[in-house]
């Protein structure tokens, strides 16, 4: 595949291409061998978000056990209470 370079040194990639190899707004540049290598980064902001979703449903998930345990103690607790 052909790729111009316009007069400000930059190269479009084809939207096919990029959908391809899932590059998205950041990518990594590198001469290897005299050669640019071009590699697909994942967005900073985009990998914090996902990994803030996760960091809450883990959150969550821990506060439902948590809750569990509880809620079994108390029932215990109540168990062993004398009876009036």
């Amino acid at each position: 595949m052909l790729l111009k370079v316009d007069e400000k040194g930059r190269i479009l990639i084809p939207r096919a291409l990029r959908e391809k190899l899932g590059i998205g707004r950041l990518v990594r540049a590198r001469v290897e061998e005299g050669r640019i290598v071009i590699e697909p980064v994942g967005d900073p902001l985009e990998l914090l978000e996902r990994a803030v979703v996760k960091g809450t449903e883990d959150v969550e998930r821990e506060i439902g056990e948590l809750r569990r345990i509880a809620e079994a103690e108390l029932r215990k607790l109540a168990e062993e209470l004398p009876s009036t």
